[in-house]
């Protein structure tokens, strides 16, 4: 039993429309999916990796990274780039997630992690998340903020700053997210794997919508997901037009895929 609170950096993933899996796919394709975030977000890979906890039961993912060892940002942007592995890796399952990562305190035990730092994570992921996006905590960029600034030289306060945000990105909503696949670009895979993989999850996504009862009640989530896949082809691949997803290769999501039209009101007499 922990003794404590440590420290750390802490995620909760959650397997998206979990629910909606269960009732229309055969349990075969539920334990598939089980596994393949198993052996991808419940892996603790990369530098530091042997010191993060993994706990998972049913469709979540409970990650546990202490900061004692390295410093907060270096453990924050660690785990990030595990997170970013986890979900392009997931991605080739057909599995989306959505998550919350913060800092602070928790205690770990053997099946079972507990603590402030556990109850924020676990909020984001349900109350901000929303898409299969993993977002960080608004105090936490903060906190990355005040410590980049507490560096000494220009150039070092530079680096750290263009190291983070090369593997994160802002939402529309102004939250912070994992930005994998810009991740997996800059350190991860040669830039013609990533240009290869971005056309097959292209098909991917497109099954999986094609796949959906009718009116589901995730087709929104894709919708995010479609146009956070479009939006980096466009950034990483601008001259490939063939990685872009078309309104008319997803017809479930066509109407809501169209742009809003201002209706210009007439004026009076």
């Amino acid at each position: 039993m922990p003794d404590a609170y440590r420290q750390s950096v802490v995620t909760f993933l959650d397997i998206l429309g979990f629910r909606e899996m269960i009732r229309n796919k055969p349990a075969s394709v539920v334990s598939a999916a089980l596994d393949a975030v198993s052996e991808t977000a419940a892996q603790p890979v990369g530098i530091g990796g042997d010191q993060t906890k993994v706990i998972s039961f049913s469709d979540s993912v409970v990650r546990v990274r202490p900061t004692d060892a390295e410093s907060p940002y270096e453990a924050l942007l660690h785990e990030i780039q595990d997170l970013s592995a986890a979900q392009w890796s997931l991605m080739d399952f057909g599995v989306l997630v959505r998550g919350g990562t913060t800092i602070g305190e928790v205690a770990v035990a053997p099946g079972r992690a507990f603590g402030p730092a556990f109850v924020r994570a676990y909020d984001l992921e349900s109350s901000i998340a929303s898409a299969p996006r993993i977002v960080i905590d608004p105090t936490v960029i903060q906190h990355m903020r005040e410590h980049i600034g507490g560096l000494s030289g220009i150039k070092s306060r530079r680096n750290c700053i263009d190291e983070l945000k090369s593997h994160i990105r802002l939402g529309n909503d102004g939250v912070w997210f994992v930005d994998y696949i810009s991740s997996v670009y800059r350190i991860m895979l040669p830039k013609s794997e990533v240009e290869s993989a971005l056309l097959r999850f292209k098909t991917i996504i497109i099954d999986m919508i094609d796949e959906l009862p009718e009116k589901s009640l995730i087709i929104t989530k894709f919708l995010w997901l479609i146009r956070y896949h479009n939006a980096s082809a466009k950034r990483l691949f601008p001259a490939n037009k063939e990685l872009k997803i078309q309104r008319r290769d997803v017809p479930e999501a066509d109407e809501l895929l169209r742009p809003p039209v201002l209706v210009k009101r007439a004026r009076p007499a």
